[in-house]
């Protein structure tokens, strides 16, 4: 496991970046607890960068992230997205699978705005869960309540899982 300590003698400039990277990710959770308002999905997928940085580097070839993110002009509740990616981290990351992929993609539709998360991980199943999780109960809790927004959870096809959130555009 790569940890900052041992980057800054072995990669200087990674461990500089790592540094910026975690800052960062922290500086959004900071701000996103306190925040009581929607924010720019901008902001959302900045924090989620940061914290998948952090990760890329402790798992490096481990872990490979795709985005396609050509819609970000909506607002989300803050803490949407980087929860549900590092959902797909945790329980994603199996070594016997060899590298996870997660792919972040975002659409417009008529009526809406979407999200979706998807990972070629080990899967998840809400039905066999052994014990409940609050993370995603919350974030669902927080789409309906700031902005009706909905969160499904889904088996991926050829295994792992997708998560869409769908945002109403506001008329």
């Amino acid at each position: 496991m790569t940890s900052i300590y041992y980057l800054c003698d072995e990669n200087p400039e990674l461990a500089k970046q790592v540094t910026l990277d975690f800052t960062t990710y922290l500086r959004k959770n900071f701000t996103a607890i306190a925040s009581e308002e929607n924010i720019s999905f901008s902001e959302e997928l900045e924090h989620t960068r940061a914290y998948l940085a952090v990760e890329q580097a402790q798992f490096e070839d481990g872990l490979l992230v795709d985005y396609d993110t050509p819609h970000t002009q909506f607002r989300v509740p803050p803490l949407t997205l980087q929860p549900i990616v590092e959902n797909a981290v945790k329980h994603g990351m199996d070594p016997d699978l060899g590298p996870l992929h997660i792919r972040i993609q975002t659409r417009e539709t008529d009526s809406d705005s979407e999200v979706i998360v998807e990972d070629d991980g080990s899967g998840f199943d809400p039905a066999i869960a052994e014990k409940p999780h609050t993370t995603l109960a919350n974030i669902r809790q927080r789409l309906e309540m700031m902005c009706h927004g909905t969160m499904s959870i889904a088996p991926r096809k050829g295994g792992g899982t997708v998560v869409k959130v769908t945002i109403p555009q506001r008329g």
